[in-house]
């Protein structure tokens, strides 16, 4: 099998020297290193390589957008973005430009492998199929959804950890290191989901953590203060989940009752509003295997309370339900994996008492 080819481009020499480094490690072949963007794009266009690896300072007068664009849409030759955190990706979020791939530092050479050899693939994909646009099969989704549900609890984990301590300055950054690793997981976990040659508002779509305010259902009438605390009942199908996050409820002062599958959560709701203590929110997991999840489980709610106010939840980044949720009639949505914030800001869109 010939060697990925690989094409260095970052204004810092040193920084290229190092990307370099990297890649010849990892069994590759640097063709060539740019230090400007415009001699990157040139050195593209020529020497042709699989893959460009660009940081986000590229040097000379071509701005970040302009030589991924350049490269990625004139040329036809994927780019892998190398930043330095994830401001410098939030930046690039504001154009209409985006790469195949992402590394942000710090990152090890396992990481370095995946994100090089997905991006040949995923192009070497789109080049069988005609340009058209590569959406995720079945198994890329599946994965990508147990990966949101593992990351889901460790980021639940993590949070309450940090909050419930009250000392150890080295062990609050340590927690602080790892949260960070689990969110830059949660980015890889979404950019399997989006379509190769998809366009800036699918990508979007997979990336933004929180469904935006346009698309939740805003429900009329006064809001519990965070203070007052909720009854809530969560369902969920993985145990961990279940645990992690009737923790984060807990510790924000609302009170919380489990269920397994959508049946369940029927039943307990059945009885709580037949005894005057109806929920003041659900959350309902998308697909519970084998049982109910949350698009057959609302309706049958809705049947016991008409006023029932739902948050759905699931690790499917792209899920219908996720995207538009206010049309299935949820007032929010929470995509795994989620922390404290964005725990609390659906919640905010469920009102007070009925």
């Amino acid at each position: 099998m010939a060697k990925v080819t690989v094409l260095i481009a970052s204004g810092d020499a040193a920084d290229a020297d190092k990307l370099a480094a990297r890649a010849e490690t990892a069994g590759y072949e640097v063709k060539a290193r740019a230090y400007s963007g415009k001699d990157a794009v040139a050195l593209a266009e020529s020497r042709h390589p699989d893959l460009v690896l660009l940081g986000t300072h590229p040097g000379g007068t071509m701005g970040l957008t302009e030589v991924l664009t350049r490269i990625q849409m004139d040329n036809g030759i994927p780019v892998v973005l190398v930043a330095d955190s994830d401001d410098d990706i939030l930046a690039l979020h504001e154009s209409s430009a985006f790469p195949y791939g992402y590394l942000v530092r710090p990152f090890g050479p396992r990481a370095f492998r995946q994100v090089v050899e997905a991006t040949v693939y995923r192009h070497s994909l789109e080049r069988g199929n005609g340009g058209k646009k590569i959406y995720p099969g079945p198994m890329v989704r599946k994965v990508a959804h147990d990966i949101n549900n593992s990351l889901s609890s460790a980021l639940a984990n993590i949070q309450l950890a940090r909050r419930s301590l009250t000392h150890g300055k080295n062990l609050c950054r340590h927690l602080d290191d790892a949260e960070k690793s689990v969110l830059r997981a949660r980015d890889h976990s979404r950019n399997l989901l989006v379509p190769a040659t998809g366009t800036k508002s699918e990508a979007s779509a997979v990336r933004n953590a929180q469904v935006p305010a346009a698309h939740l259902n805003r429900v009329t009438g006064k809001k519990k203060s965070a203070a007052t605390g909720y009854r809530i009942l969560l369902m969920d199908d993985e145990d961990a989940i279940l645990s992690a996050t009737s923790e984060m409820l807990s510790f924000l002062g609302h009170l919380v009752t489990v269920a397994k599958n959508g049946e369940d959560a029927i039943e307990l709701y059945r009885k709580a509003h037949a005894n005057g203590l109806s929920f003041d929110a659900v959350i309902l997991d998308i697909t519970v295997p084998g049982g109910l999840g949350a698009e057959e489980t609302l309706p049958r709610l809705r049947e016991i309370d008409p006023d029932v106010r739902a948050i759905i939840s699931s690790g499917y980044a792209t899920h219908p339900l996720l995207t538009s949720c206010a049309a299935g009639g949820f007032a929010a949505a929470l995509i795994k994996p989620y922390g404290f914030k964005e725990l609390e800001e659906s919640l905010a869109q469920v009102s007070g008492p009925k």
